[in-house]
């Protein structure tokens, strides 16, 4: 019952406005918890009408993996908010359209149950929620160009996100090579390579 909100929280985040919710329908901007488990939370951390004073940590359920990546990911953009170190949250308004529109992917995705309503892909989710305070691929991969392979194909845990940016890690790169490069990755890179090569023959061809 969350007893450490208070009654003007309680009223903002979980009772429904216009008489109905965004689990019938509604606009997105119902409770935060609506009964078929529909979440009304901007990327399944902040309420709108409450803003970044307040954050919901481990709303979230991984397609695949564990979930604690995803939770650390969310905590780090509470605290660059909380700090004042990262871009503020976007308006009202458009966090109510966002979270319609994630809404809207992950039904179709994974379907209208209430088992999936939460659920995201864990690289992709942490790589949006990273991004918003500072963290990116592309530096990533610039500050590691070894590791480029690993971080476009596979997963390289909670310490790719520790590469670069706010907080980030000097043993973030060996944790990252310590993890298993799997044979899907391997078979994932071969065909790269190989289409590759395959262009820049069709090229060499093409402008002899």
């Amino acid at each position: 019952e969350l007893p450490f909100l208070s009654d003007e929280l309680r009223r903002r985040c979980f009772l429904p406005k216009h008489g109905r919710s965004s689990a019938d329908g509604g606009d997105g901007s119902g409770p935060v918890l609506a009964p078929s488990n529909v979440l009304t939370l901007f990327k399944n951390v902040f309420c709108p009408e409450v803003g970044p004073s307040l954050a919901f940590i481990g709303f979230v359920q991984p397609a695949s993996g564990g979930i604690l990546q995803m939770a650390e990911t969310q905590a780090r953009w509470f605290a660059e908010l909380a700090r004042a170190r990262c871009p503020a949250l976007p308006s009202v308004r458009k966090m109510r359209n966002d979270i319609v529109r994630e809404n809207a992917v992950v039904a179709s995705r994974w379907g209208l149950r209430p088992r999936h309503t939460i659920q995201r892909d864990p690289i992709s989710y942490c790589d949006t929620i990273a991004a918003l305070f500072g963290w990116s691929l592309w530096r990533a991969m610039c500050a590691h160009p070894s590791m480029a392979w690993r971080l476009l194909l596979g997963s390289g845990g909670a310490a790719q996100w520790r590469l670069v940016g706010p907080c980030r890690w000097p043993g973030a790169a060996r944790a990252v090579r310590a993890v298993p490069v799997t044979g899907f990755m391997k078979g994932v890179g071969l065909v790269i390579a190989v289409l590759l090569a395959l262009c820049v023959l069709y090229g060499l061809r093409m402008y002899a």
